[in-house]
């Protein structure tokens, strides 16, 4: 908890004791983005999305808490059920962006076969920069580029009526 804004959890707390789930949803997903080695925030998502009634999304986000409750283990069994047992997809799901020593000393349970392959797959994708990645950043670039191209010609053009 070292990192995170005190003033955030008091705010997510006061959003859960006023029943307003899902602004505590949208801010704990803020919460991960920003402290993704903090795996006590995905608990508390996961125990939002159980609230709601959403045990897949639930398992999804306790997939990598290391001692689980049998409601726990089965929302995660449930979790993997809708990705069809395929560690691929359901590593791409859990979007996990943290260092890779965070999952390497994580004590998974290994409830099933598909939680050994995924943390091993876990373990061989941190940190690796996608070709979505990748593309995203040449996008962007492109974008500026082309806009700045744009707004010159803009510029030239207002000068020509000018003068």
């Amino acid at each position: 908890m070292s990192e995170v804004s005190s003033e955030t959890l008091a705010k997510i707390e006061q959003d859960i004791k006023s029943g307003d789930l899902g602004k505590a949803r949208d801010r704990l997903h803020g919460l991960i983005s920003t402290y993704p080695n903090e795996l006590w925030l995905r608990k508390m998502l996961g125990d939002i999305y159980d609230q709601l009634q959403y045990p897949g999304m639930a398992g999804r986000y306790w997939y990598l808490e290391s001692e689980k409750t049998t409601e726990m283990a089965e929302a995660c069994r449930q979790f993997e059920r809708t990705f069809g047992n395929n560690t691929h997809h359901i590593v791409r799901a859990l979007k996990f962006k943290g260092d890779r020593d965070v999952i390497e000393h994580l004590p998974i349970h290994l409830e099933t076969k598909v939680t050994g392959r995924v943390k091993g797959q876990l373990l061989e994708d941190v940190g690796k920069e996608t070709l979505k990645d990748k593309l995203l950043g040449v996008g962007c670039l492109l974008f500026i580029v082309i806009l700045l191209g744009i707004m010159l010609v803009g510029l030239y053009t207002v000068g020509q009526w000018i003068f």
